[in-house]
């Protein structure tokens, strides 16, 4: 098992836990029996499962958001991290004595320590945003699968019901 989730990996761990459950919840729909009523069926796929639909992509879209706030914020952490580096090696570049034993590895340790407090921010960052791209793909899954039940049960209703063509979907 990996090391135990940062204050920021626990808090988006928990929104996208809480987008996946309420996704569960419009995923989890029943599809009526091959007796229903035509009518009774038509007015499920218009009103409970295109709402069901609705409220899903609402919540993707919602996901996606987060996933690319993640990703900005993790570039942002990259370039900063990169920066601090880079100062550091300018820094010990510029020094007016050289140490004779001083090696540009040396000088390449130094300002990686330098900059290993904002390394791991960026770490942190590209987890976070790796969460979420994982929930995202798990939510697309159940949203695309809400997708195809309903389009299942309208060629259904298309086959054998000839007046489902006038109707709204």
């Amino acid at each position: 098992m990996g090391e135990p989730l940062t204050g920021r990996e626990q808090t988006v761990s928990e929104q996208a836990a809480g987008l996946l459950l309420k996704m569960g919840v419009q995923r989890d729909f029943t599809p009526p029996t091959v007796d229903e009523d035509p009518r009774e069926l038509h007015r499920i796929l218009r009103e409970d499962l295109r709402a069901r639909l609705d409220a899903a992509e609402e919540l993707l879209r919602e996901i996606t958001r987060v996933r690319h706030r993640a990703r900005r914020e993790a570039a942002r952490l990259k370039a900063a991290a990169d920066d601090e580096y880079d100062k550091k090696m300018s820094v010990l570049a510029e020094r007016a004595v050289r140490l004779e034993y001083q090696s540009v590895h040396d000088r390449t340790a130094m300002a990686r320590v330098h900059a290993s407090p904002h390394v791991r921010a960026q770490r942190e960052a590209e987890r976070v945003a790796d969460m979420v791209s994982e929930a995202e793909e798990v939510m697309k899954s159940m949203y695309f699968g809400l997708r195809d039940v309903r389009r299942e049960l309208l060629a259904t209703l298309e086959h054998f019901l000839p007046w489902d063509s006038s109707l709204e979907r």
